[in-house]
């Protein structure tokens, strides 16, 4: 009953998706009649190595699309980024899609575990140390430090498409004009609690970067 009220719920949203990032840009988005929502508990995140949602439509062959070839679905006003070809200093999040918003005109802007090549090493050393428990205890700590990242591009001619992190470069772009969002950002001196999500979004969202 549940998933039947689920269904016509988001049946009358709406929802459509893009299959890249000029598409999007573009505003050609694809019709979908039905997409289903369903929510990962942090625990299958860490296990399985997926972000926070999956969605599917009942339609297997529309399904595998959106698992492997869509970039970005719309349901009503929430935004879905696909995970899958994001890539950070060669890292990916895995598969799976995560809520996104509008920064700016064309870029898109989420909150996810931080990535990259530090993260990356620290996990691999913790894996060939300690094995399947140490790799779980590394992927748990790297999952609270969850930082925002933006897309600014579309894919390259292998598919992936580089993402940036928001760090104090970035920051100082977006928030360059606002004195006193400036001051409030730096007035964190840990650089590592600077970048996290906590701090940065209600930062853009006082300077009305959000669209």
């Amino acid at each position: 009953m549940l998933l039947a009220i689920a269904a016509i719920t988001v049946a009358d949203a709406q929802c459509q998706y893009c299959n890249t990032y000029e598409d999007f840009v573009a505003g050609r988005w694809q019709k979908l009649d039905t997409v289903y929502c369903e929510s990962h508990s942090k625990s299958e995140k860490i296990l399985l190595g997926i972000n926070d949602f999956s969605l599917t439509t009942g339609d297997k062959a529309l399904d595998k699309s959106l698992k492997k070839e869509a970039f970005i679905v719309k349901q009503v006003d929430t935004l879905y980024v696909n995970c899958r070809n994001l890539r950070f200093e060669k890292t990916s999040f895995g598969n799976g899609y995560i809520k996104a918003r509008r920064l700016g005109k064309n870029d898109l802007f989420f909150v996810n575990k931080i990535i990259g090549m530090d993260a990356s090493t620290t996990a691999a050393i913790s894996g060939l140390m300690f094995g399947t428990i140490g790799s779980a205890v590394t992927a748990n700590q790297q999952m609270k430090q969850q930082v925002c990242y933006v897309i600014s591009n579309g894919a390259n001619e292998k598919g992936r498409i580089d993402i940036r992190l928001i760090d104090d470069e970035l920051m100082d772009q977006l928030i360059g004009k606002h004195k006193n969002l400036h001051d409030e950002y730096y007035a964190e001196e840990n650089t590592s609690k600077r970048r996290l999500a906590t701090h940065i979004v209600p930062i853009l969202e006082k300077a009305g970067l959000f669209k």
